[in-house]
Formats: structure tokens, C-alpha cells, sequence
């Protein structure tokens, strides 16, 4: 439940609900849809491992620009069934999160309640890890790589009670591989550096329409996260507004986020308590009946998120852009 830019964003945007009247599909039985993506991205950042893994001088001092071509295949597959198809089996990427700059996959089951509120349970498994560095404080040496994995339980409610309420709630757990941070301090220091964490992520939503085909979304975030290392647990609140329309065959999505994050305890590294300002924005686009071709589109994306510590070490930033097709089946 990251907002940050991904290279893994992929697949065009769902802007407002396409099927109502307790339906979750027009028609029951397999649906999907599939996208072929590329563009390029762009970090800069200490932690980045497409960055220097020998770091000389000193820990604050500033990284380069690392720009990387990427390419990407992903999509989705529901199969609903049910009284007035009401229920639905997932597995893929959510349409809706990747519209305000959200990439999970996820498997799950969806069901139109009676009351009108839209359920969804489903779990995100990580089937390629991160790479990150092993001890990202290592200097004068070369650093090496190690992974970052975990796993994710998610509940929504969607429309609660036929109201625009939506409520968004996970949890996630996760682990690094070989985690070496500090490797150059005390063994209680090293302790306090641990980032495999326990994180619960609380989201409220509420979507206003101005008008038919366009609408404003703002929400509230709230997240804490349990490192293992007390200098790494912190807890944040977010603040997001995403604006939403649908004119003719072209639909677009357009989000802008900040994000406090509040650390425990103080860094044994850099002997401050760290704390972020996070901005993020985000815009997605769809053409429809690309080339005269009703099942595809055209898609685009871009981004771009920037990270402010009081601890220069952690500033970072990063956008995105990427260009494709998207066919529904």
C-alpha cells in the first residue's frame, strides 16, 4: 500500500463505476484485460540500488540522476457469478488504485452487498522482491544487494450503504532477506536499524460527482508502521485529491498527495530523529477504440514523488512516464 511511483505501474484507469444496480460486471462469466507498457524512470536517490555501490565521501552527500527504460506485461481476470451478478472472483491489478498511482497484485473476492456497499477481501502476495541494500550506510566499500518481500491482507468498502463513503484497510508484513544495516556499529545500534516491519494502513474516501462524468475525490490516510528497528517505526498521515473525467472516448485520472512521516526514536547513524514531507503527483489517461478497435485503448501514465527529510541522507526523488496499449476481453 505504497504511494510511491513504481515501475510496475501499468494498465490504463477505471475513472468512475461503469455498472450499477448491484451488479459487478454487465454480463457473468471471465472478463480481463491485458496492457504492454514501456517508458522510462528516473531516481534520484541514496537508496536506489541502480546507484553507486561504492559510496565515497560523506553519507549527506547528494547522488546522480539514474534514468532506466523499462517495459512491462500485466492485466487482470475477474470471473463474476451470482444473483444479478453480485459476486466476483479476482486476480491482478487493480484498475482503480493504478489511477491514483497504486501497483499491487492482488487475488481476492468482491461482493454487492445488499445494503449497496461493495466488499472486497483480498491478499497481495510479493512474487518478485525489491531490491535494496544491505547495509545502505556502508561507505568506502561496496555495498551489496539484498531483497525486501512480504505479504499483504486487504478489506474495503466501497460505497458504503449507498453513500460515497469508501473505507480502505491493510495489513502487510515485511521482511529483508539479509539485513546487515549499521554493520559498522554496536550490535544494539545495528538492532535499532532493522527495517522488517508490521504495517496497518487506514484509508477514507469519499467521491463527490460534479457533474455526470466528473468528479472529485479526496481522502485521508493514515498508516503505522512497527519496524523491528525502533529507529526505523514511524507513523504517518496523508492527505490525497484526485480528480476524475470522462469526455467522449478519452478518460483521465489526476491525484496529488502529501504525506508527514514521524520516526521513534532517535538514528543511531546520523544521531537525529528522522522525519519526512512526501509530495506526489499523479496523472493517467485513456483513449478508447484505439485505432477504431472497440476493445483497445491507448494508455499513458506519469508521475512524480519527492521526498524531504531533515536527514538529507533520505531525500529522494522519482517520476515516471510510460506509454501503451490496453486490450479487454
Amino acid at each position: 500500500m505504497n504511494h510511491k511511483i513504481t515501475t510496475a505501474c501499468l494498465v490504463g484507469c477505471t475513472l468512475l463505476p461503469l455498472v450499477a444496480n448491484g451488479q459487478l460486471a454487465e454480463n457473468p462469466g471471465f472478463s480481463g484485460e491485458l496492457a504492454v507498457l514501456a517508458g522510462v524512470t528516473s531516481t534520484d536517490s541514496n537508496l536506489s540500488t541502480n546507484g553507486q555501490a561504492n559510496r565515497q565521501g560523506p553519507l549527506h552527500s547528494g547522488t546522480s540522476q539514474e534514468n532506466t527504460g523499462i517495459f512491462g506485461v500485466l492485466g487482470n481476470i475477474t470471473y463474476t457469478f451470482g444473483d444479478g451478478n453480485d459476486r466476483q472472483l479476482f486476480a491482478g491489478t487493480s484498475r482503480e488504485d493504478i489511477a491514483i498511482g497504486n501497483v499491487a497484485l492482488e487475488v481476492g473476492y468482491k461482493q454487492m452487498l445488499a445494503s449497496g456497499t461493495r466488499l472486497t477481501i483480498s491478499y497481495l502476495p510479493t512474487l518478485l522482491g525489491d531490491d535494496v541494500w544491505a547495509d545502505p550506510f556502508l561507505m568506502n566499500s561496496a555495498r551489496t544487494e539484498t531483497e525486501r518481500s512480504g505479504n499483504a491482507f486487504r478489506l474495503k468498502l466501497d460505497g458504503i450503504a449507498n453513500t460515497p463513503v469508501s473505507v480502505d484497510v491493510a495489513y502487510a508484513r515485511s521482511e529483508i532477506d539479509n539485513e546487515r544495516s549499521g554493520s559498522g556499529l554496536t550490535s544494539e545500534q545495528q538492532d535499532q536499524l532493522r527495517r522488517s516491519s508490521d504495517s496497518l494502513y487506514t484509508k477514507v474516501s469519499y467521491r463527490h460527482f460534479l457533474e455526470p462524468g466528473r468528479a472529485l475525490s479526496p481522502a485521508l490516510i493514515y498508516r503505522n508502521s512497527e519496524a523491528d528497528g525502533s529507529a526505523m517505526a514511524h507513523a504517518s498521515v496523508a492527505g490525497e485529491l484526485s480528480y476524475f473525467s470522462i469526455h467522449g472516448p478519452g478518460q483521465y485520472a489526476l491525484t496529488g498527495s502529501y504525506e508527514y512521516r514521524d520516526y521513534d526514536q532517535e538514528h543511531p547513524v546520523f544521531e537525529s530523529t528522522r522525519s519526512d514531507s512526501v509530495l506526489g503527483v499523479f496523472l493517467t489517461w485513456e483513449y478508447m477504440n484505439f485505432l477504431g478497435i472497440r476493445p483497445l485503448s491507448l494508455v499513458s501514465l506519469a508521475g512524480y514523488n519527492v521526498v524531504n527529510s531533515n536527514i538529507s541522507f533520505y531525500d529522494e526523488s522519482e517520476y515516471l512516464f510510460m506509454v501503451g496499449a490496453n486490450y479487454q476481453f
